[in-house]
């Protein structure tokens, strides 16, 4: 009776969380869904048909991008560090006035090229036709993570996601990033070539693929690593060819200022940080120490990240261990840029469909899953300064579901081991 009790107790540990069910996910989605659309509408209404003073309409960042491409089509490519004439074209599309609060422009050529074509269309056709190609990359990456399921339990909390809808108002690039890191983890296994040219093309935003190699060197898959390399030096190529080889040059001068306005004053940023880095600064942390601390989550999370990976820990506790490093790594990443966390979000739920779930994981996911909501806060309150907590437990999470699976094996074995020893005996 005492073993029946133990197995009994363990599956019922191993089963999912009995607060979340279909139909409970169906419900708190859908009212997330509703306050996400209402705040949707909300700016259409004001930004885009009222046009009331200072507030933006849907594809505000967008505008930086739309602007870019018509400098750069209209003239040396060069022109889109000048923050003057950016911002004579950016701002009334963002329905603002002049301020401290400039738009420049500081992405790398790499994705100047990518955006190169936008102004061929008119701003709000052109945002519509970028937000929409990136929607189906995404869609893309999610069909090919998700447990198959015959029902839409799964689909209505990836459409209700507070991200995907940050990402939607302002019209920036995380929809096509998420699209190629999470192809590009999906595909490493079995077409590391393709996983290559996809983290490759991760060149857009060069932070978000700083730990990518370390998990490609440590796991010895040399033919997604060369892929990748190749894949960035052609992308870069074709950038300097296209638009001129002093976009690099002006790109590299525009990162100390960037750096000066937004990261070191992070503390005054709109919304906050979502990094270590800008908790800190929040919280009134001197500029050593913020970085200190960073330096110090980073280190951890890249170390989880050589240690999963060198010990081929499964496909879903690596990947989500990689995405969550992606995360806490760079010093610099704003509200929409957590979309990523829907990836580790989704493999934690494809690794406990398959393997069972221990407490606390639930819980977890769903903090994570609603800590993009930050952004609807009060910008004085720098809410998205708190996002990197869940973000670091989230990795806690994962370390703890391998620890726990190397325990449950070391558990098994000697329990086979005693058994036979008894066997033996008899």
């Amino acid at each position: 009776m005492r073993d029946h009790s133990t197995v009994s107790t363990s599956r019922r540990l191993s089963g999912p969380p009995r607060w979340i069910d279909a139909g409970r996910i169906r419900v708190y989605a859908a009212l997330v869904l509703m306050l996400n659309l209402g705040c949707f509408a909300t700016r259409v209404w004001f930004g885009s048909i009222l046009r009331a003073p200072n507030i933006s309409p849907p594809g505000w960042d967008f505008a930086v991008f739309w602007s870019a491409s018509w400098l750069a089509l209209h003239g040396p490519a060069a022109n889109v560090f000048n923050t003057a004439l950016i911002e004579h074209l950016a701002l009334p599309l963002q329905n603002i006035l002049p301020s401290q609060l400039v738009t420049p422009w500081t992405y790398p050529p790499t994705f100047l090229l990518v955006v190169l074509p936008a102004a061929w269309l008119p701003f709000q056709i052109s945002y519509l036709v970028y937000l929409f190609a990136g929607i189906a990359l995404a869609f893309l990456a999610c069909t090919r993570i998700l447990p198959p399921a015959r029902s839409f339990s799964w689909w209505m909390p990836i459409v209700a996601f507070p991200a995907s809808w940050i990402v939607a108002h302002a019209g920036q690039n995380s929809f096509l990033t998420f699209g190629l890191l999470g192809l590009g983890i999906t595909c490493l296994e079995t077409r590391p070539r393709l996983a290559g040219i996809l983290f490759g093309l991760l060149a857009i935003k060069p932070q978000l693929g700083v730990v990518i190699p370390v998990a490609l060197l440590v796991s010895r898959n040399w033919r997604a690593f060369a892929s990748a390399a190749l894949t960035v030096g052609m992308f870069c190529g074709l950038a300097g060819l296209v638009l001129g080889l002093d976009t690099f040059a002006r790109f590299a001068q525009a990162l100390p200022a960037f750096n000066q306005f937004v990261v070191q004053h992070s503390d005054h940023w709109p919304h906050g940080i979502s990094t270590v880095f800008g908790a800190a600064r929040h919280f009134g942390m001197a500029l050593p120490v913020a970085y200190g601390l960073h330096a110090v989550v980073a280190v951890l999370a890249t170390c989880v990240v050589v240690w999963l990976w060198a010990a081929r820990a499964s496909f879903e506790l690596r990947a989500a261990a990689l995405v969550l490093a992606t995360l806490l790594v760079p010093t610099y990443l704003m509200p929409y840029d957590l979309l990523l966390l829907g990836l580790p979000i989704l493999w934690l739920v494809r690794d406990g469909a398959r393997n069972g779930w221990t407490r606390g994981d639930g819980v977890v996911m769903v903090c994570a899953w609603l800590a993009p909501l930050s952004f609807y806060t009060p910008q004085q309150w720098a809410a998205s300064a708190y996002v990197p907590l869940f973000t670091f437990v989230l990795l806690l999470v994962v370390v703890r579901r391998y620890l726990a699976r190397r325990v449950g094996r070391a558990i098994e074995c000697t329990s086979l081991a005693v058994a036979a020893e008894s066997s033996d005996l008899g």
